[in-house]
């Protein structure tokens, strides 16, 4: 057991690493409803799907629900991303500062068009532009290269941050851009990895009855986001290896092979168990709570798995014990509490806004009706 992710860590740098698992996964919940939501939001905006009257199509009820939570989905994802942000910077000093000098302001300008992002997805949602089918599909394709956008910086500066025989060259030419060959296919990892969780998320609100609707429309909606879900799980389970071991050196993972596989098995199940229930979901047969709790906790699987593999790979390239040793000053600081306190005020805080906007729109409902 000693051999596997933590445990073939020291204690401080495996809590530390625990931690960044753990919040990463919080945060790739929310982020994979907003990189996938923009992209079916762009798609829509670019066959003329966005502005028109409600109507009986199969994604007319997706598209009402993206148009109304994306806002709040982004900014529960730029908070849940806070938590990771810390343990990674604790984790990978040097690396994570180091990529992040190296491409300053390119890497900067993930700030204003995040901030652009944010306001456009409300202008989206907004009665002004209702109805204007042209406005509402550029301002949906604008939102997607947005957050597509910062979807490609994260990727370019981790693979940055582990390229140091890159950093010198990156330096000396001030590249704004960091050129390598494995940018693209990580990406599409991410995307695809992103698409079968925001299915599944739109599966339940659209059950519990998410911006007005209804058993029928929910019904149409979950054969096409089955089928969706299905794709995007068979295109990052063949992503999967290649780009998780791809940042590696010639000569493999050392001491942290055992947990890359580990992982990679463990999303493998998790992979396994959303797959079924997708299969069954495309072939039009309904999929009740049953059903969708086991693909809840298949993502659960995957997800960790993923970034557990992910991590262990990492720490193969740059554990040492310089690195452990600075881990364990930290560890002395006496700051866990401080963020535990937080970190139960941030969830209970976004927990009770979601509940109070359920309940709200469950009364609307029984208004409208």
């Amino acid at each position: 057991m000693d051999q596997f992710f933590p445990f073939n860590l020291p204690a401080p740098t495996a809590w530390y690493a625990v931690l960044y698992v753990v919040t990463l996964l919080m945060h790739a919940v929310f982020m994979s409803y907003v990189l996938a939501g923009s992209i079916m939001l762009g798609v829509a905006g670019l066959r003329g799907m966005l502005g028109r009257p409600a109507s009986p199509s199969a994604w007319s009820a997706v598209t009402t629900v993206l148009t109304d939570w994306m806002p709040f989905a982004l900014s529960a994802a730029i908070t849940a991303g806070i938590a990771p942000l810390l343990f990674v910077q604790i984790l990978y000093q040097q690396e994570f500062y180091t990529a992040n000098l190296l491409s300053f302001h390119r890497w900067m300008a993930i700030l204003p068009v995040l901030i652009v992002a944010f306001y456009l997805l409300y202008l989206l949602k907004a009665h002004r532009i209702e109805g204007k089918t042209a406005v509402q599909g550029v301002v949906a394709m604008v939102v997607m290269v947005c957050i597509l956008f910062v979807g490609w910086s994260w990727v370019e500066n981790h693979l940055l941050s582990l390229d140091k025989a890159a950093w010198a060259k990156q330096y000396e030419t001030k590249a704004m851009v960091y050129v390598n060959a494995a940018i693209a296919p990580r990406l599409a990892f991410w995307i695809a990895s992103a698409l079968p969780t925001a299915c599944l998320l739109l599966a339940w609100q659209l059950r519990a009855g998410a911006s007005g609707s209804g058993a029928e429309s929910a019904q149409r909606a979950q054969r096409p986001l089955a089928i969706v879900a299905s794709l995007g799980l068979i295109v990052a389970a063949a992503l999967a290896w290649p780009v998780v071991s791809g940042v590696l050196p010639p000569g493999g993972a050392g001491t942290q092979q055992s947990s890359m596989w580990a992982g990679m098995v463990i999303a493998g199940i998790g992979v396994l168990l959303q797959l079924g229930v997708w299969l069954v979901g495309a072939v039009g047969r309904p999929l009740r709570t049953v059903p969708l709790w086991i693909a809840s906790a298949g993502m659960a699987l995957a997800w960790l798995g993923v970034l557990v593999a992910r991590e262990a790979a990492r720490l193969s390239i740059i554990a040492s014990e310089a690195v452990f040793a600075r881990h364990e000053r930290v560890g002395t600081l006496a700051g866990l509490v401080i963020f535990l306190a937080f970190a139960i005020i941030g969830v209970g805080s976004i927990a009770w806004i979601v509940r109070a906007v359920a309940k709200a729109q469950r009364q609307a409902n029984r208004t409208n009706e």
